[in-house]
């Protein structure tokens, strides 16, 4: 278990990069642009999922493999110059995003899901009390062990969360896209339940992450003031439902950490200029989808509907990033560009460096 300054020696300089880009973004001023190589050594495969019972007799096990993999990878990169923090996370797929309010989850190799529990939207009122689910427990009990074992790394841990829409579709099922119009209040009372369950899970994190990270410099860099949440269901319907019963639950739950790291795609590439428009909205992730508009390609107006919102969009080539330096530097961006091995990633984040 190494400290974060030996898997990243440059972290002050990357960590003030990045809280700079942040904070000018929520003051709606842009020229900031930051690099990611993305070697194919960050995404490897290191753990099958679904060879894991979870329980008391391998979910040790499953904490020390996430450990080797994650600590192999940051080891891998630690001499590449960009924009990659080391941090911790608990990969178990997708399924305990829900699953920490109430049901199970399923596990393949390389994702999981949870199945829907709530076949009428009154249901959640009847829903046990968050924090006293299976896998509540369970992933509390991993993250625990997670951060003993890292204790004196001053490696951050980073947790993404579903928005509340997020969550209600995967707890209620796609019945959700009817609710807008057949069933609206009643949706918008499930939407401010499930606001409320994602701030008291994420809370009970926090505080368990700070438990393992007194006096950290670097290791509650992800939780001070910050929420990452997907908006991938919106990404589904139109601007005007995700301002009527997306935005104001969404805006909640960032108002309670104080700002907001989003996540969407650019298959709903119109709802940019909606989610960087909720209050202090600090980054979103735009995740390029198949035979949809490319972020890349609509460099200026991306600028213009962030509105200073860092967008982190992914690249096909150096070439590119070089070609349209002088547009990237009108607003806020963290670009990735896939690489196949480490030394290309420190040949590229060297020439970045140079523009």
């Amino acid at each position: 278990m190494k400290h974060i300054t030996q898997l990243k020696p440059t972290i002050a300089m990357i960590a003030s990069e990045m809280k700079k880009t942040y904070s000018d973004a929520l003051m709606h001023v842009g020229g900031n642009v930051t690099f990611r190589a993305l070697p194919k050594s960050d995404i490897a495969e290191y753990l099958d999922l679904s060879s894991y019972k979870y329980d008391e007799s391998d979910i040790d096990k499953y904490v020390d493999d996430l450990l080797i993999g994650h600590f192999a990878m940051m080891e891998k990169r630690k001499h590449v110059n960009d924009n990659y923090i080391p941090q911790l996370n608990i990969n178990l797929g997708i399924g305990d995003y829900a699953a920490f309010v109430t049901g199970d989850v399923y596990f393949k190799k390389d994702t999981s899901w949870s199945v829907p529990a709530i076949h009428d939207l009154r249901m959640y009122k009847d829903l046990p009390e968050i924090g006293t689910s299976k896998w509540y427990r369970k992933y509390m009990y991993i993250l625990e062990k997670v951060l003993q074992k890292t204790e004196n790394t001053d490696i951050p841990f980073a947790r993404g969360f579903f928005s509340p829409l997020d969550l209600a579709e995967a707890l209620h099922g796609s019945e959700i896209y009817t609710d807008f119009y057949d069933n609206p209040d009643n949706l918008h009372d499930f939407l401010d339940y499930c606001a409320d369950a994602t701030i008291k899970f994420a809370e009970d994190i926090y505080k368990l992450i700070r438990k393992y990270r007194q006096n950290a410099e670097y290791g509650t860099m992800f939780i001070d003031g910050i929420v990452n949440m997907s908006e991938d269901i919106s990404s589904m319907i139109s601007p005007d439902l995700y301002d009527e019963f997306c935005a104001p639950h969404t805006q909640k739950v960032i108002d309670h950490f104080g700002s907001g790291h989003m996540h969407s795609h650019s298959c709903a590439i119109y709802l940019v200029k909606h989610i960087c428009s909720l209050k202090n909205v600090a980054n979103l992730w735009l995740a390029t989808d198949p035979n949809h508009p490319r972020p890349f390609d609509m460099l200026e107006k991306l600028i213009e509907d962030a509105d200073g919102t860092c967008l982190a969009i992914d690249c096909e080539s150096f070439q590119e990033i070089q070609d349209n330096i002088n547009i990237l530097r009108q607003g806020n961006f963290s670009i990735c560009l896939p690489v196949t091995t480490i030394e290309e990633a420190i040949a590229f984040t060297e020439r970045f460096r140079k523009l």
